[in-house]
């Protein structure tokens, strides 16, 4: 073989190679050990096993320093950052169940997974499924993968859809209207920007247990349905029964 043929053929391969790295299908980083689908089937279930029961100590042992998390709006790095999102969703209460697991390869798994959101229940969402994609190496979780499945997006946009055309917000431990949509629901009604609201489907402020929070996730809905809201308005009160539409509509 000629030495320009040679080279020719190192060249090429150097270019498919550092192809292959661009697009991650090579993994630049050495690993010590050689994977093992016991473990990472493990390792997964276990930190998922610690995350709903809330201990977020026992669970973040099994996640790498490095560790990487992706999801649909986009990619975070650190075992500091995922902690984090670990502990804003306990606080929030939200539950998660394992239905369903596949292996890929070695090292990888993958998780269909039924989140349970109180927030997101409130709306009338009871379950929103991800399938979780894991990569263990070395024992710990490098690489966690979160997609929305589907049918759950088709429901959180369904429901998110729906308004009254009514905002508000707590103001000196009351619910206040803010803003009212042109050509809304509200709008049509005698409801004005400063009236209280007693009560959204009869729960008032001191029941609502995120609060503030809680209050656009009880007046969307899917569009269609009604909510029915107390008012005060000066010394009078009164019960204001409003249709949900299609927010592109306002």
């Amino acid at each position: 073989m000629s030495k320009k043929k040679s080279r020719y053929i190192v060249l090429l391969i150097l270019v498919i190679a550092i192809s292959l790295i661009l697009t991650g299908c090579i993994s630049t980083k050495e690993y010590q050990t050689k994977p093992d689908y016991d473990i990472t089937e493990q390792v997964t279930l276990s930190f998922m096993n610690y995350y709903s029961q809330g201990e977020i100590e026992r669970a973040m042992e099994h996640v790498a320093g490095d560790a990487i998390l992706s999801t649909d709006s986009g990619q975070m790095e650190g075992k500091e950052v995922i902690e984090e999102i670990i502990k804003l969703n306990i606080e929030k209460d939200n539950g998660i169940e394992i239905l369903e697991k596949q292996k890929i390869d070695e090292s990888k798994i993958t998780l269909i997974v039924a989140n349970k959101i109180p927030l997101f229940q409130i709306s009338g969402i009871d379950i929103i499924k991800t399938k979780e994609k894991f990569e263990v190496q070395d024992g710990k979780i490098v690489r966690w993968e979160i997609q929305h499945l589907k049918e759950s997006v088709d429901t959180i946009e369904r429901v998110a859809v729906g308004t009254t055309g009514l905002e508000a917000s707590v103001q000196d431990g009351k619910i206040v209207v803010t803003n009212i949509l042109d050509n809304s629901p509200a709008k049509n009604t005698d409801i004005q920007i400063g009236d209280i609201i007693l009560s959204i489907e009869g729960v008032e402020l001191k029941d609502m247990t995120y609060g503030e929070e809680e209050i656009p996730y009880r007046l969307i809905g899917e569009v269609g349905s009604r909510v029915n809201l107390e008012i005060k308005q000066g010394t009078e009160t009164s019960e204001v029964r409003l249709r949900r539409v299609h927010i592109s509509d306002l």
